[in-house]
């Protein structure tokens, strides 16, 4: 088995590719760096230091972690700034399984919580998923765990001086991300006490589809598609449990923008699991997912060209639309709800009431008035905001949606 210490996140030199300032439209023209060392043994200090006087286990998932470092190293084109951001989250990821195991250890009654009928909503970038999500947490009965806790998901108490640390360093997070994408129409729910995405606990076990949103990996990608995640969906449960042990709820609702297409792996762990599709056109969602993507890894990487990312998307896209489809019809009506960002947005309160008797939720005209004004005060225009236009990724609308012709005749889209 490779150990971490032996593996370097290796950024070949471009200069000689035209990838320097003035050519690449790198903010600041950081040129690629030369080897960044992720250090086992600087690791297990770190993660030592948070619980002194205790072993600290053996990190998990080293292979995963092997391959997604190989792919970086040779295909996501950092700069120093990058390299040391990349570092960061995988840092982050082992000391999230440090912490976990501890608390293994400090409280294994954790591991005995019971995580009943969970709903998870999956719909691309701009379908409207954290939307409805958030929606959905109106009602008293439904719960999301927020964003600052799928970032830190063993953390202290409430009101401990620790814990309103977490939700500072997840608001300096969000606002890390929205920077490369401001002044356009996403991300109105990115809020660290919002409901978040539970994509983050499967990149603790670095296996996340996301992980090709913010880094240049087309081929890792295509990897993780053919994968087994029944591993990594299984420790996305047990940081779940540790999450749910503080405050159990009735109903529970995740999000992630990939889960339709993995539901084998994710049936696996989660037996009694119900999906929530969020549909929409897919030229738009390949357009403002190749837009969202571009201006992420624009952060990190001096190799982001427009035409490129869109290329990527679009077969990227279509291969998930194809598995979801394929998953979606090994389930029954009580296990799959189909939703449409077109009525999502025209009816949202008539939408939520179909989506709470779907997952076994009373809907009450109080829920449903929230539903409207919250719908109501989030399609308010945003001054100066744009839209992520086909053609600024070399794309065609038409061409996508020729494209994507059975898919959107399907779903009515």
């Amino acid at each position: 088995m490779q150990r971490v210490s032996d593996i370097q996140v290796t950024v070949p030199d471009q200069r000689s590719k035209g990838c320097a300032q003035g050519r690449s439209g790198r903010p600041g023209g950081e040129r690629p760096v030369g080897p960044v060392l992720i250090d086992l043994d600087e690791l297990r200090s770190r993660a030592q230091a948070q619980h002194p006087g205790d072993d600290v286990p053996s990190p998990r998932f080293l292979p995963e972690l092997g391959r997604l470092a190989e792919a970086v190293n040779s295909e996501a084109g950092l700069t120093a700034q990058g390299a040391a951001a990349v570092r960061e989250r995988l840092v982050s990821a082992l000391e999230q399984q440090t912490r976990l195991a501890a608390l293994a250890q400090e409280a294994p009654e954790t591991a005995a919580t019971h995580i009943r009928n969970p709903v998870f909503i999956s719909g691309l970038p701009g379908s409207g998923a954290s939307m409805l999500q958030n929606l959905l947490v109106e009602h008293p009965s439904v719960d999301s765990p927020t964003l600052w806790e799928m970032l830190y998901p063993v953390s202290p108490g409430a009101g401990s001086p620790g814990r309103r640390m977490l939700i500072g360093q997840a608001r300096a997070h969000v606002e890390a991300s929205r920077h490369p994408v401001r002044h356009r129409t996403v991300g109105r729910f990115r809020e660290a006490t919002r409901p978040g995405g539970c994509h983050q606990l499967l990149a603790n076990a670095f296996q996340s589809p996301v992980s090709g949103m913010y880094l240049r990996i087309p081929e890792y990608v295509r990897e993780l598609e053919a994968a087994d995640l029944t591993a990594a969906y299984a420790f996305h449960r047990e940081q779940l449990q540790a999450i749910t042990s503080r405050i159990p709820v009735a109903s529970l609702v995740l999000r992630a923008p990939f889960h339709a297409a993995r539901v084998d792996d994710l049936l696996r762990v989660y037996p009694d699991a119900r999906i929530i599709r969020v549909h929409r056109d897919p030229a738009a969602l390949v357009t403002i997912t190749a837009g969202l993507s571009a201006g992420l890894r624009r952060t990190t990487s001096s190799r982001v060209a427009p035409k490129e990312v869109g290329r990527e998307w679009a077969d990227h896209i279509e291969r998930h639309l194809a598995r979801t489809s394929q998953a979606g019809r090994r389930l029954g009506p009580d296990r799959l709800l189909d939703v449409r960002h077109a009525d999502l947005v025209a009816a949202p309160a008539a939408t939520v009431r179909r989506v709470l008797q779907f997952i076994g939720v009373e809907p009450t005209p109080a829920v449903l008035d929230n539903v409207e004004c919250l719908a109501r005060a989030t399609a308010a225009p945003t001054p100066n905001a744009h839209r992520f236009q086909a053609d600024d990724f070399g794309l065609s609308t038409d061409e996508l949606r020729e494209r994507f012709a059975s898919h959107i005749e399907t779903y009515a889209l």
